[in-house]
């Protein structure tokens, strides 16, 4: 028996640049290419085949193009839903494709009742070559990983072997330090007794067990943020034959990652050095230039950052600078007068404030409120996010229903979606919720 396990593809990432766009569709293909070569006997997709619930046609369109290849070459294809194809209250996408075969989803399950517990029964899928499949989607927020706890698990371990669980979960002895610990589930959550785990979510390739059995997770095919483009790890996936996993790199582009400091430096002098950079031949490459640090002198306009990324554009395959960290010594004061505290307070509100001074005085008095003696700080800090995340909603819909009016189409950057999850919002109040939003 010979499967392939890969995960995190999220085709239709990098929106807003079709070159990264058309890599990211590419890496899919030439993984799907590479089974189809390999005769592996099915596909294992541990989630986030697509980068949004509802993707663009066009990305459905090239999606479901390559799927079919291995399709058309006898290759099975089994799939959990990922925080990204999931989508509360509405049908996703992977929803359509499983219903018209285009994929097997590996998620099945019954809430049963025993000894007035109920549990999560996850029933399997037996593949032709006799191995069971039995997956557990993950969810946005990572509202999943309350289902661990509910798992039938004297059902799983009578399961026969060969037998492969699928999930799109943090396991906590494995995560990255920017994932909170409440999005995670410890290894001994995991069913016991299964003969491959294949997991999804992570950004990264990593290798481990539980007992025997390989804990695997593939990593991202090309990447799903331009954080996951800076490192530097390798890309792919694995094919899997009786159980022994080997790594099959992904390559489709060449990445070119250069880091310049501009600590003491004249805006002037960090031009001349970047258009000096700029002028080597990128033929082939993805360029990624980080420029950090603090200016001596000058503007950060005046270093002309069009002009650098059009050179290095003559070249490069495409270029991506990151000047978020770059700073300069020039101060822009905030004069204002008044005769109390309260007024200059006002004042200060009136020149700092982007969406009015009713929602800046509000959030600096939600951010100021002070921690109950009886309250715990998780408690604390949970409470404060949900009234900020409350007022950002009121405020983003008044100023989309603004954009709508005036017929614009505000853009945003693209953000590492772990970094901005609100931990409580979305769990469920009843075990029966939980259940339903599994499907």
């Amino acid at each position: 028996m010979k499967f392939a396990h890969m995960a995190d593809a999220h085709l239709g990432a990098f929106s807003k640049n079709p070159v990264l766009k058309k890599l990211n569709i590419q890496a899919f293909e030439m993984a799907i290419d590479k089974c189809i070569a390999e005769e592996v006997d099915f596909i294992i997709i541990a989630g986030d085949l697509f980068h949004n619930p509802i993707p663009d046609m066009d990305t459905v369109k090239r999606g479901v193009e390559i799927l079919k290849k291995a399709q058309n070459a006898g290759i099975r294809i089994y799939m959990v839903y990922g925080s990204h194809d999931f989508s509360a209250g509405s049908t996703s996408l992977l929803d359509v494709l499983n219903s018209a075969d285009v994929f097997m989803k590996a998620v099945n399950y019954e809430s049963v009742e025993i000894d007035d517990d109920t549990l999560l029964r996850l029933k399997p899928v037996r593949d032709e070559t006799g191995v069971y499949i039995v997956g557990i989607s993950g969810l946005s927020s990572a509202a999943e990983v309350e289902y661990f706890q509910y798992l039938d698990r004297a059902y799983l371990s009578e399961l026969p072997s060969p037998k492969i669980f699928v999930f799109h979960t943090t396991i906590s002895e494995l995560k990255p330090s920017y994932i909170p610990d409440r999005f995670a589930v410890p290894k001994s959550s995991l069913p016991q007794g299964f003969d491959y785990y294949a997991g999804g979510h992570i950004h990264a390739r990593i290798e481990s067990s539980v007992g025997n059995a390989p804990l695997i997770y593939p990593g991202p095919l090309f990447g799903a943020t331009y954080s996951d483009l800076e490192r530097g790890y390798e890309r792919g996936f694995y094919i899997v034959e009786d159980f022994k996993p080997k790594f099959v790199r992904i390559d489709v582009a060449e990445f070119e990652r250069i880091s310049v400091d501009a600590n003491g430096k004249s805006a002037v002098s960090l031009r001349e050095e970047l258009m000096t950079l700029a002028s080597k031949d990128y033929s082939g490459k993805v360029v990624m230039v980080k420029v950090s640090g603090e200016l001596y002198s000058g503007k950060i306009a005046d270093v002309d950052f069009h002009s650098i990324r059009e050179k290095f554009k003559e070249s490069a395959l495409e270029v991506l600078l990151n000047t978020y960290q770059l700073k300069t010594r020039e101060r822009k004061k905030i004069n204002v007068t008044g005769g109390t505290k309260e007024d200059i307070e006002r004042e200060v509100f009136k020149k700092i404030s982007v969406y009015g001074e009713d929602f800046t005085h509000t959030l600096f008095r939600i951010l100021s409120k002070p921690k109950p003696d009886d309250m715990k700080k998780r408690d604390y800090e949970d409470a404060l996010w949900r009234e900020v995340y409350d007022l950002l909603n009121k405020v983003m819909e008044r100023e989309n229903t603004k954009s709508n009016k005036n017929g614009e189409n505000q853009e945003y950057d693209e953000v590492d979606d772990e970094k901005v999850k609100i931990s409580e919002m979305k769990k469920a109040k009843k075990m029966q919720t939980l259940f339903d939003f599994m499907g």
